[in-house]
């Protein structure tokens, strides 16, 4: 191997190192945007060319593409090999000490951005009051899983205090620190007829500490028929690491289905605000040193799709007790001699409010 060559395979692999590993820092932006900024995609792809160039030929999984059968499990395996090929290019000695929990979460987490970013995506931001609805919101076991649909081959639903809350105790049970769901990753890819949906819930820890990093898990359902409930799907699954169980899943899996599944009500409020793809399009040309500070800054503005009302409108009722009446996402016929079925959301409802003395947001009544 000649010197250039060495030295553009050191500075290339150090590169993404860096990338990846910044990806998975804590700070205030959404990892997605977060892995825009630090310039995860072009640095991957120069790796690549590097390697192309030492080699002759990579493997084809290693180019990162918004193929529909190009999922997770091809992505996390591409990313797995390139990482411990540049720690091994860049630094043997880290090499030599690396362990497997590390280059797991390492890949896990790039895994997630890289792939995001590569497919058409957006951010799902349910308001606050939407969120305030989900958690008091049941799907049906009518509910098939063809209705479970992604707007985006890729998405990440941020979760806000209330979703957040509602999913932490049993999702990051066990994690020895309290931790927060930031949000989870969804992603739709096609195997054959079979339709797989990838969850991959990121939680950082309540407690901040130097050079903290980013919490994953890894979740999958496989759709082989649409017709079948899409409940009884969620509640036999469990983690890729094998380490939570259906109970512990749940919560943060039907937080992110109920979104989805609002999206297809008639009456859903949604707003879109999607950038143009030209900043991205240069950062994938361009290499990672060239890649300035306002692309950057441009990168981290994000597509996002805003979901749900900006408030919720409640109704007094009659002379009882204040309390919520929990809503339902289900299966409803219609259509001639009810031979057709749709799917509705029945939003919950403060009854009495008007007792509580303040405003309907607050939980001070008991849900029904």
């Amino acid at each position: 191997m000649n010197e250039m060559l060495f030295r553009e395979l050191d500075r290339r692999a150090r590169d993404f190192l860096v990338a990846v590993d910044s990806t998975m820092r804590t700070d205030r932006a959404l990892p997605p945007a977060r892995a825009a900024r630090v310039g995860l995609i072009p640095a991957w792809r120069a790796w690549v060319g590097a390697l192309r160039r030492r080699d002759g030929e990579v493997p084809a999984g290693f180019t990162l593409c918004a193929d529909s059968d190009y999922g997770p499990p091809q992505a996390g395996e591409a990313l797995t090999q390139l990482l411990v090929e540049a720690i091994r290019v860049h630094s043997p000695e880290r090499h030599e000490r690396l362990q497997q929990w590390e280059v797991q979460k390492l890949a896990t987490l790039g895994m997630a951005a890289g792939l995001y970013l590569a497919r058409p995506h957006a951010v799902i931001e349910p308001t606050a009051a939407l969120q305030h609805w989900l958690v008091r919101t049941d799907i049906g076991s009518d509910v098939p899983a063809s209705l479970f649909r992604l707007p985006m081959p890729a998405v990440f639903v941020r979760f806000g205090p209330e979703m957040a809350e509602a999913v932490d105790a049993a999702l990051w049970a066990h994690i020895d620190t309290p931790v927060t769901t930031i949000g989870v990753y969804v992603f739709d890819t096609r195997v054959g007829s079979r339709r797989d949906q990838v969850f991959i819930p990121i939680g950082v820890k309540a407690t901040p500490r130097p050079d903290q990093c980013d919490l994953p898990v890894i979740v999958q359902l496989i759709f082989t028929e649409e017709r079948d409930p899409l409940m009884a799907h969620v509640a036999s699954t469990s983690s890729g690491e094998g380490r939570l169980e259906a109970e512990d899943l749940k919560p943060a899996m039907e937080m992110c289905i109920k979104v989805m599944l609002y999206l297809q009500t008639a009456g859903a409020v949604r707003s879109d605000e999607m950038r143009g793809d030209d900043t991205m399009a240069r950062l994938t040309r361009v290499g990672n040193r060239k890649v300035s500070r306002i692309e950057r800054q441009l990168a981290s503005r994000y597509n996002r799709i805003i979901v749900g009302p900006a408030r919720i409108e409640q109704h007094a009722g009659g002379e009882i007790s204040p309390h919520w009446r929990r809503g339902h996402l289900r299966m409803q016929p219609h259509g001639p001699q009810n031979s057709l079925r749709k799917l509705i959301f029945i939003a919950p409802t403060l009854i009495r409010a008007d007792r509580l003395g303040h405003d309907a947001h607050a939980d001070n009544g008991r849900l029904a």
